[in-house]
């Protein structure tokens, strides 16, 4: 909303600009979805609206008189981010009226101190008025009970949701706002209201789902996955957005009583940018529409899995990126597989070699089912750095194998070599494809194997006789030139 109040546009208007961008990106990244939904289609006001009668008529929402800031020179009730100010908890300045990015408090924008108006800088007026309340105060021992068997998320994420829970507990929240933008409040007496954007955007994940059923041509799919126990339901957030989805998410869940609840919420530490924290309204930031104009989608998953703030915050540094796709994604990953394609092309005309010597299927079956079964469990508990990391180690290990057994020297041996070097080379693209699609495929293109891979390819043979196509560099190596033009770009956008 302060958004598009800025560029002179309704909310609605900014969201259809952004939404074709945003599913672009995506897609040009390589990240896909059985649906890319939004939370103002028809479909997600009616999800919302059913929830929250739900909870009405259990008595878990109530009328309030409260006190809010109100901008008398906007004419405008200031909830939410439309006020600054000092976080009442912790002090820190510069903080919105819902929750503190520092200490991570959660709060009502009345209780900020030193308030200003987000949008003109004018102190706010107090007026009163009757809003919805969301009672979340009986809902703390709930949450706890589901909480603390979570001791396989991430360590700072559980310890944080505890301690909070434990030390703080639940207080009632006013989830209703005084603006036009978003689902109605359908409470009696609640008419010109709307629910406040937590309380009806997380119930986005459900709508988003019925929005896939209708889609396919059945409206009911949708039950099977957030009425089904056996489901699990992972969330990927940030840590600013901790409380919301490891505590206010479960609790309106819990207080319908009818949904499963998070099986895991994957919570990342922030990344910031050059040693300073990415702000797009000073333009220190990268925009991923832009970078996608330079570089080949793989290099930006590569930079994003090797420096993902999994357990502290990271930095985004443009000489690190070029450092670390040239050093590792090219240097040790591209640079063997194509060491074995060129020496199949060149030395054996693309035809697949038959294995003369047996001594070295036992090792390369070994390595290989060791680095399936790392990513495997890496993928399984959501840590994609450490599941790229042995991805790298096996191209490593076939670096070892070929530097070891020289076949460009030992022509003997040659053949062997190369059949069992060509067997790491096709576990790569399977193992790889989750994190790196678009250069998984392109290997297996020179392969000449089917696309996608499937898991169980990993253990495949490729048999000797067969061809591969000729094959080419997979990436070409990042210059001292355009980085320097990257930084200098930087740079000039930043507005102090």
């Amino acid at each position: 909303m302060l958004e598009a109040l800025r560029r002179g546009l309704t909310p609605q208007q900014l969201c259809d600009l952004t939404y074709p961008q945003q599913k672009e990106t995506f897609e040009k990244l390589g990240i896909s979805f059985d649906i890319f939904s939004r939370t103002s289609k028809p479909i997600h006001y009616k999800t919302v609206e059913e929830f929250y009668r739900r909870l009405w008529e259990k008595g878990y929402i109530y009328p309030k008189e409260i006190k809010q800031w109100y901008c008398p020179v906007d004419r405008k009730v200031l909830p939410d981010r439309f006020v600054k100010g000092s976080c009442p908890v912790c002090g820190a300045p510069e903080q919105y009226g819902e929750v503190c990015e520092v200490c991570g408090s959660f709060y009502e924008a009345f209780e900020l101190r030193d308030p200003r108006c987000s949008i003109c800088g004018a102190k706010p007026e107090i007026v009163e008025k009757t809003h919805f309340f969301l009672k979340l105060s009986a809902l703390t021992e709930k949450v706890l009970e589901y909480v603390r068997p979570k001791t396989y998320w991430r360590k700072s994420t559980y310890n944080k949701t505890v301690s909070w829970l434990e030390r703080e507990g639940l207080r009632d929240k006013d989830i209703t706002r005084d603006y036009d933008w978003g689902p109605p409040a359908p409470f009696p007496g609640a008419e010109g209201q709307v629910l406040y954007n937590w309380v009806e955007n997380l119930l986005g994940y459900i709508s988003a789902t019925r929005d896939w059923a209708e889609e396919r041509g059945e409206p009911e799919a949708w039950r099977r996955y957030w009425f089904d126990k056996e489901t699990r339901l992972y969330c990927f957030i940030g840590k600013d957005n901790l409380f919301f989805h490891t505590i206010l998410f479960p609790a309106i869940l819990i207080a319908h009583g009818d949904y499963i609840l998070p099986h895991n919420v994957v919570v990342n530490e922030f990344v910031n940018l050059e040693g300073q924290k990415i702000s797009t309204s000073r333009g220190w930031v990268v925009w991923l529409h832009d970078m996608l104009k330079y570089y080949d989608p793989d290099l930006i998953r590569f930079y994003a899995l090797v420096t993902a703030p999994e357990g502290k915050d990271t930095d985004f540094r443009w000489r690190d990126f070029q450092l670390r796709v040239n050093s590792e994604l090219i240097g040790t990953f591209a640079n063997f597989i194509h060491r074995v394609l060129s020496f199949t092309w060149n030395m054996f005309g693309g035809v697949v070699p038959e294995a003369r010597d047996e001594r070295d299927a036992e090792a390369v079956s070994g390595w290989i089912g060791e680095a399936a079964q790392r990513v495997e469990q890496h993928l399984e508990s959501c840590e994609f750095r450490d599941g790229i990391k042995a991805v790298l180690d096996l191209a490593q290990q076939g670096n070892r194998f070929l530097n070891e057994k020289e076949p460009w020297r030992n022509r003997e041996n040659a053949p062997s070599t190369i059949y069992y070097a060509l067997r790491i080379v096709n576990a790569l693209s399977v193992l790889s494809y989750p994190f790196l699609p678009f250069t998984a495929e392109r290997t297996r293109e020179y392969l000449n194997l089917p696309n996608p891979p499937k898991w169980s390819d990993i253990h495949a043979e490729i048999r000797p006789g067969h061809r591969i196509r000729e094959p080419k560099p997979l990436f070409r190596k990042l210059s001292n030139e355009e980085i320097e033009e990257r930084i200098a770009e930087l740079k000039a956008t930043l507005k102090t």
